[in-house]
């Protein structure tokens, strides 16, 4: 019955990732990419912006591979894993914004015109970047650390979780006019799927290692 559960609680964690996904996808095809950022920013209040100013860190490169770095004091398995994910990630994020998509203007770029005339709302004391919007990076390594942490630990309930605060950093960038719609949904889908193939893929090195040592061990 718990393994039942367990797996009911699986599919619920990705059905909701997929709704989200779907959902982003169909804010830009009835709303547009551009007028869902104008939409955002006429939602802003000083608590809002206390509170996603302050929580979009945690998506900052810095601070997602301290956390790495800390694991390795308590699960050195865990801390490898986190590594290599979030180091494919950033890699592939940064090819991606300085390379593939170097002319992408940010928001601040964009809407430049409205934010002098003071009628686009900013918040204080928050820096506004102009290039390479495309993709996110703090959305792409905060779904990159969620995602693992989601299938190391295997605690679905906790998973719920991680996930909620990922889409939460990651709408975080839109409100915060740090990035654009498509920029978040792109960093949300590089974050996950480098995370699901850096797991299944290190578990499978590291069934293969134990393989080999119980021949080397038994033969």
């Amino acid at each position: 019955m718990n393994l039942i559960l367990k797996e009911n609680l699986k599919r619920t964690f990705w059905w909701i990732w997929s709704s989200f996904i779907f959902f982003g996808f169909g804010i830009l095809l009835f709303v547009g990419n551009h007028d869902f950022s104008i939409l955002v920013n006429s939602w802003h209040n000083n608590n809002s912006d206390f509170f996603f100013q302050y929580l979009t860190y945690l998506g900052d490169g810095i601070l997602v591979f301290t956390i790495a770095f800390i694991f390795l004091f308590f699960d050195k398995k865990l801390a490898l894993l986190s590594l290599i994910s979030l180091t494919i990630t950033t890699a592939l994020v940064q090819f991606l914004k300085r390379i593939v998509f170097k002319d992408q203007l940010r928001p601040s770029k964009i809407f430049e015109n409205l934010i002098y005339d003071g009628s686009w709302h900013t918040v204080e004391g928050l820096n506004l970047y102009e290039k390479f919007t495309f993709p996110s990076g703090h959305t792409a390594l905060i779904f990159c650390l969620c995602i693992t942490l989601s299938l190391y630990f295997k605690k679905n309930n906790w998973s719920f979780l991680y996930i909620s605060l990922a889409f939460l950093v990651g709408f975080s960038r839109i409100y915060l006019s740090q990035h654009f719609l498509t920029d978040v949904l792109c960093g949300t889908i590089i974050g996950t799927f480098v995370s699901l193939l850096t797991y299944t893929y290190f578990e499978k090195f590291l069934s293969r290692i134990k393989t080999i040592k119980s021949k080397n061990e038994n033969g």
